[in-house]
C-alpha cells in the first residue's frame, strides 16, 4: 500500500513546461523554478529548487542521459533540491561556491535555522501564500523530506565565459553579480534562451547595504549593461520566480533603473508587499528592490 507521503507526492508534482525543444521548466510548485536544458550526450539542470517533492523523479521522466547541475547562485531555494541527486556533479562559479556554507549560516538571520527542512517549511509558508495561494499549503509541508539534509556539497568551478558542452548543444556561462557575487546566467544562443535564476526576475532583490550605500545597485548596473550589450544572442529570460519565461527587454529596463538611481534621475521609496521590505523603484516591466530588508 502506499504511504500517506507517496500519496501526496503523486497528487503534488511540479509543474512542467517545455519551452524550447528539448527544454523544461520544473516548477516547484511556483515556488521556484529549475530548467533542464538536453543536449545529445548529457543534460544540464539549471538550479534545482529547494528540494521539495521529487525533481530527480521529474528529471529522470524527462531524460535519461548523464546529468550535470548548474547553479545561478547558491541561496539554498536554488540549490536545495542538489541534494537530490548524489554523485551528480554540481558546478558554481568560486565567488558563491566558496561562500556557500557562509551564505547558509546567513540564513539563521532571517529565519533562525541552517536545517534545510525548516528553512523549507518557512519558504512554503511565507512564500506559498502568495506565490501558490490556490494548493494547499498542509500538503505542500507533507513534501519536505523527513530525513535530514547536509549543509554542505561538492562542487566544481564554472567561471566567466565557460562554454559547457552537452554534445550538439552547448551553453555559455556569464558573470552577472548583484544579487550574490558569483550570480552566474546560461546563455543557450542556439535557442535564444538566457537561464538567469535570480539575476533579473520580475522583481530584483538587493540587500540593503550599511549607510544605504548604492554599491550592489553600481554593480546590477553593470551587470545589465553587460548583458544588454549581448541582447542579440537571446530573446527572451528563463527566469527563478514568478513566471516561466519573461521578454529580453526587462534587462533593458533594469539597466536603465540602475542607472537613473545612481544619478539621482529615479528615486524610490520604502515598501512593505508580501513578504517583501525595503527601499524599491520601477521602470517599464523592473522592479528593484535596491535597500531590501527582508
Amino acid at each position: 500500500p502506499h504511504t500517506r507521503k507517496e500519496s501526496v507526492l503523486s497528487m503534488y508534482r511540479h509543474e512542467i513546461t517545455e519551452i524550447a525543444p528539448h527544454t523544461w521548466c520544473l516548477s516547484e510548485f511556483r515556488l521556484v523554478n529549475a530548467f533542464l536544458i538536453e543536449g545529445e550526450e548529457k543534460a544540464a539542470l539549471v538550479d534545482t529548487g529547494c528540494g521539495i517533492g521529487d525533481l530527480a523523479g521529474e528529471v529522470r521522466a524527462l531524460t535519461d542521459k548523464p546529468l550535470i547541475i548548474l547553479l545561478t547562485h547558491t541561496h539554498f531555494d536554488h540549490d536545495g533540491g542538489v541534494f537530490e541527486f548524489p554523485g551528480v556533479p554540481v558546478y558554481v562559479n568560486p565567488l558563491d561556491g566558496e561562500h556557500a556554507e557562509e551564505d547558509h549560516k546567513n540564513m539563521e538571520k532571517l529565519m533562525g535555522t541552517t536545517d534545510y527542512n525548516k528553512m523549507r517549511r518557512f519558504y512554503i509558508q511565507s512564500r506559498g501564500p502568495i506565490r501558490c495561494p490556490d494548493l494547499d499549503q498542509e500538503e505542500l509541508l507533507k513534501l519536505v523530506p523527513n530525513h535530514p539534509t547536509e549543509g554542505s556539497y561538492p562542487w566544481h568551478p564554472v567561471n566567466d565565459g565557460d562554454v559547457i558542452d552537452l554534445g550538439g548543444r552547448t551553453i555559455k556561462a556569464i558573470l552577472t553579480p548583484g544579487h550574490t557575487p558569483g550570480s552566474t546566467c546560461f546563455l543557450d544562443a542556439e535557442n535564444h534562451i538566457l537561464f538567469s535564476g535570480d539575476c533579473a526576475n520580475i522583481s530584483i532583490i538587493l540587500e540593503r547595504q550599511p549607510e544605504n550605500d548604492m554599491r550592489l545597485v553600481d554593480i546590477c548596473n553593470h551587470t545589465m549593461t553587460k548583458l544588454w550589450n549581448q541582447e542579440s544572442s537571446f530573446e527572451q529570460l528563463a527566469v527563478g520566480h514568478d513566471a516561466v519565461t519573461l521578454d529580453k527587454q526587462i534587462v533593458r529596463d533594469y539597466r536603465d533603473l540602475s542607472a537613473g538611481l545612481l544619478d539621482g534621475s529615479i528615486t524610490g521609496k520604502y515598501e512593505e508587499t508580501g513578504f517583501r521590505k525595503g527601499d524599491v523603484a520601477r521602470l517599464g516591466m523592473a522592479e528593484l528592490w535596491y535597500q531590501c530588508d527582508a
